[in-house]
């Protein structure tokens, strides 16, 4: 595709850009929201900023202990890092932010799962226009072919063979987490609900789409893919926590 863009007399990473904008339209979606949950409009900003900031060292030094042995400086261009090792680490920042603040975890968690999912979509396409995360051969008609020698350089990826588009499977898959939450969202909820379906469901998802991937170099654990084992843990924790939590409230 095209892993860069001339605006101007300027060339832009297409990933980069697209990451500004999922980032900027996504803090104003969380923090907009958050006055509906009862939180100030200034925390809220606060506590966003910070899990955006987090979030992106996180991804960041996940791939960098995922390739420890075979990183090179032309990941951080052609990729963003991992995006669930970001998100446990902006997950935690933003539990302690809230700890300070005296305000439900919960509900604020709850505020920016919109934003995950928005997020999600707007960075894969990103991914699509960068050539990385690219998908496995295929024979189907919606296949995507690869052409940039400039892409092949950055990411790896085989030119003129009929791909997987696994960046738009994700990019369309995050619009309907999207379109589930804010359904979802009219119906009464506990706290953490919002936060845990997101979880829940891109998890699953993630995990199902890492069979689609053919990027073999984004890091196995025997016969499952870095990010389905992430997958799994982020499930795993964030439903022991819920359960926690729960039983406490209900005693």
């Amino acid at each position: 595709m095209f892993p860069f863009l001339n605006i101007g007399r300027q060339q832009v990473p297409t990933y980069g850009l697209l990451l500004c904008v999922a980032i900027v339209l996504g803090v104003r979606m969380a923090v907009a929201r958050a006055e509906r949950y009862g939180l100030p409009r200034s925390f809220a900003y606060t506590a966003a900023s910070l899990a955006v900031l987090v979030a992106l060292l996180g991804a960041k030094l996940t791939d960098w202990l995922i390739h420890l042995r075979t990183f090179s400086p032309s990941r951080l261009i052609a990729g963003g890092g991992t995006f669930l090792g970001g998100f446990l680490l902006a997950f935690l920042a933003t539990a302690v932010c809230a700890h300070r603040a005296k305000v439900s975890l919960w509900s604020l968690a709850d505020s920016f799962a919109p934003s995950l999912a928005l997020g999600v979509s707007i960075v894969r396409v990103g991914c699509l226009g960068a050539s990385c995360d690219y998908g496995k051969p295929t024979a189907l008609p919606w296949a995507v072919v690869f052409k940039n020698q400039a892409a092949a350089q950055l990411s790896g990826v085989p030119l003129n063979v009929p791909l997987h588009p696994s960046q738009i499977y994700e990019s369309a898959f995050g619009l309907l987490i999207l379109g589930v939450l804010l359904w979802w969202e009219r119906k009464p909820q506990l706290p953490g609900m919002m936060i845990l379906a997101f979880v829940s469901l891109y998890s699953l998802g993630r995990f199902l789409l890492e069979f689609l991937r053919g990027d073999v170099g984004r890091g196995f654990w025997g016969p499952l893919s870095t990010s389905q084992w992430l997958a799994l843990l982020t499930l795993l924790l964030f439903c022991t926590c819920y359960l926690r939590v729960a039983r406490q409230q209900t005693r």
